[in-house]
């Protein structure tokens, strides 16, 4: 791994629909694992990429649930997770993730912050069909929004970064294109990658719709660790 003025770069991987993994060769952070067919067996939506990762084999710092919905709060992924690891969700997932067998919880509401390794991460606004909140990843001078679900609201443009991840699948309660295009032109990011697409045949968008209406769109390949430069992903 390379570095940068005496830092680590961090490097990312999209796991599909709204999770990554976030690391620097000494920390892990997953976001929104999704690593099983939950949906499936409870909504009969059946994944359209495999998964990623076995639950079983994921070794991290924190994960972070941004709320308590099936594809970011895996119900039959996490039994299966070293239940030593700290998760890192809203007080309203608090009582399933301990149903699931989770010992190590800390909330995560609007306006908390932890340090993990050398990574800052924030809980910040969002508005969705349940209590959720999206997250700011610091690392060095880096600063990753992952917007999580959310509608389009106002508060989302108070937020400044270098890199946005954003939805753009415009169902269940979740921006669309445009909103999220919207976004984009008012926090002006270096880099902006669409998620949330691809994972449910009823529940999907095209990408480069959205990285064509924005100058600096990228789309990350699936399960492909990038890492996080000055300018790009490479």
């Amino acid at each position: 791994m390379g570095k940068r003025q005496g830092v680590e770069l961090m490097k990312i991987k999209w796991l599909g629909q709204s999770g990554y993994v976030l690391s620097d060769g000494r920390t892990v952070i997953y976001i929104d694992p999704y690593l099983s067919d939950s949906v499936s067996r409870i909504e009969n939506r059946p994944r359209m990429r495999r998964i990623p990762v076995k639950p079983q084999d994921v070794k991290a710092d924190g994960i972070i649930c941004t709320h308590n919905h099936l594809d970011h709060l895996d119900i039959d992924a996490i039994p299966l997770m070293d239940k030593n690891m700290t998760f890192y969700a809203p007080t309203d997932c608090k009582e399933t993730l301990t149903q699931l067998g989770v010992t190590n919880y800390a909330e995560f509401d609007e306006g908390a912050v932890y340090k993990i390794g050398d990574f800052n991460i924030t809980a910040v606004f969002a508005d969705h069909t349940v209590p959720a909140v999206g997250v700011l990843a610091e690392y060095g001078t880096e600063r990753l929004y992952f917007t999580g679900d959310t509608y389009y609201n106002k508060r989302l443009e108070e937020i400044r970064c270098d890199y946005l991840f954003v939805c753009i699948n415009g169902r269940l309660g979740n921006m669309n294109v445009t909103d999220a295009v919207k976004l984009d032109k008012i926090i002006k990011p270096r880099l902006a990658v669409p998620n949330h697409y691809d994972m449910f045949e009823s529940n999907s968008e095209n990408p480069e719709v959205y990285a064509k209406r924005v100058k600096n769109g990228f789309i990350m390949e699936f399960n492909r660790e990038y890492e996080v430069s000055d300018t790009c992903l490479i």
